[in-house]
């Protein structure tokens, strides 16, 4: 059995000292706070689990749901997400701790879960924790000893050997999928992806991304690596990409500049994390460039008001809300807009919320119903009356046959100077 580490009989010495000094925070808060690691802690009652501390973006809701996976009588259990993502958990007296998301990055692969199935940037949508598993299990030996509990380095290891499989993260995780079969993504997420850039949103690329890469498998482009197929892949999808926004106006000599300029940026890295990180940028990098080029001659009240819209297509601000929040009158701002983007306020709004209700049709299968209410139409006729409009077939028709939607643009609609 492997014995606690010098150091850390050392600082369990100095910690049972300090147990003893009135200090202004709980010893084992403050020891949480100083690893910075997404944590919360519940004192168990009655009616329902009570938070005494939490650190870190993650929902309570989802400590809750692991909470009630917990086995009551087990002291310690560990949740496996994904192959290097777990979430620890520590019964104590009436207390519950639930540490994570944390990723290991040396996690030991795990036969219940997929073999060839890779998570990937796992910091950037969870706030998670990554570091080796040895660190870990020392770590949380100091904090359980804080705790009275009498835990040995190797029972640790064995908790890590012993996970539950859980999938309360599964709708943030990122997975890449290698299969010999080649590369089959889809078509709604893909088009998603194009028609963020095509005009100018780079609050959509994320969804859109992660949708595409979730949607289907990278193929083996090389026969060298996994992380060589990777970079293939964000190099053949910033290439289609930067059509989309030749489309949109940019210049040819500047898409290539910047196509050259990625796929240098592409070679250098060296880990999947930096890889889909980077792909992500770069699709952010060009629909903000595009968002650039449409607004460039407009007016600041009406660029304003424009990037209002856009960024929150489902809002039910009035054009005399907006008016007022730009300080100028309703009538100025109407014929400004009207002149400078070629429709009136009250019909971009509605072809915004056209837009965002396709790109939910196609990529989701969330209920007509729920889509009307998620953008604030009045109800399912509503969204289905305007869709047919604009749009020139139904909603439903648009999700069984997406190609029926492929010539309509929001832009089309629009004389915006691209110049």
């Amino acid at each position: 059995m492997k014995a606690l580490p010098k150091m850390f009989e050392q600082i369990t010495f100095n910690l049972n000292k300090m147990k003893r000094i009135k200090l202004p925070m709980d010893l084992k808060h403050l020891y949480i706070k100083a690893l910075e690691v997404p944590a919360i802690e519940f004192k168990i009652t009655d009616r329902s689990p009570k938070i005494v501390f939490k650190q870190g973006n993650i929902l309570t809701s989802a400590y809750i749901s692991i909470i009630k996976k917990m086995p009551s009588d087990q002291i310690l259990s560990i949740q496996r997400h994904s192959q290097n993502l777990f979430s620890i958990c520590v019964n104590s007296k009436d207390s519950r701790y639930i540490f994570g998301p944390v990723m290991l990055t040396d996690a030991t692969p795990n036969t219940q879960m997929k073999e060839q199935e890779k998570t990937i940037y796992l910091p950037q949508l969870l706030n998670s924790y990554p570091l080796p598993r040895e660190q870990c299990i020392n770590q949380l030996l100091v904090f359980t000893n804080m705790l009275d509990l009498s835990f040995t380095y190797d029972d640790l290891e064995t908790a890590f050997q012993q996970t539950t499989p859980s999938d309360e993260f599964s709708d943030k995780l990122v997975l890449v999928n290698f299969k010999d079969e080649g590369a089959h993504v889809s078509y709604a997420y893909e088009k998603a992806l194009k028609t963020a850039v095509e005009i100018g949103k780079p609050s959509m690329i994320h969804d859109a991304f992660v949708g595409l890469v979730n949607s289907g498998r990278i193929g083996i482009l090389s026969d060298e690596s996994d992380l060589r197929n990777i970079k293939d892949w964000g190099i053949i999808c910033t290439s289609v990409t930067l059509r989309a926004a030749i489309d949109s106006g940019m210049d040819y000599d500047q898409a290539y500049s910047l196509n050259d300029h990625y796929v240098r940026n592409l070679e250098t890295l060296k880990t999947y994390d930096e890889v889909m990180n980077t792909i992500e940028k770069m699709l952010r990098d060009m629909a903000q460039r595009v968002s650039q080029l449409k607004s460039v001659h407009l007016s600041a009240p009406v660029r304003r008001a424009y990037e209002i819209l856009m960024n929150e297509p489902e809002t039910r601000i009035t054009v005399q809300q907006l008016s007022n929040q730009l300080g100028i009158s309703s009538h100025y701002l109407s014929n400004m807009f009207k002149n400078e983007v070629g429709v009136p306020l009250s019909k971009f709004k509605m072809l915004v919320k056209i837009n965002r209700s396709l790109e939910i049709l196609q990529t989701t299968n969330l209920p007509l119903s729920e889509i009307a209410a998620i953008m604030n139409f009045s109800d399912q006729a509503h969204l289905t009356r305007e869709f047919e409009k604009y749009v020139g077939v139904s909603p439903s028709q648009a999700r069984i046959h997406p190609h029926t939607t492929d010539d309509w643009h929001l832009y089309n609609f629009l004389k915006i100077n691209i110049g």
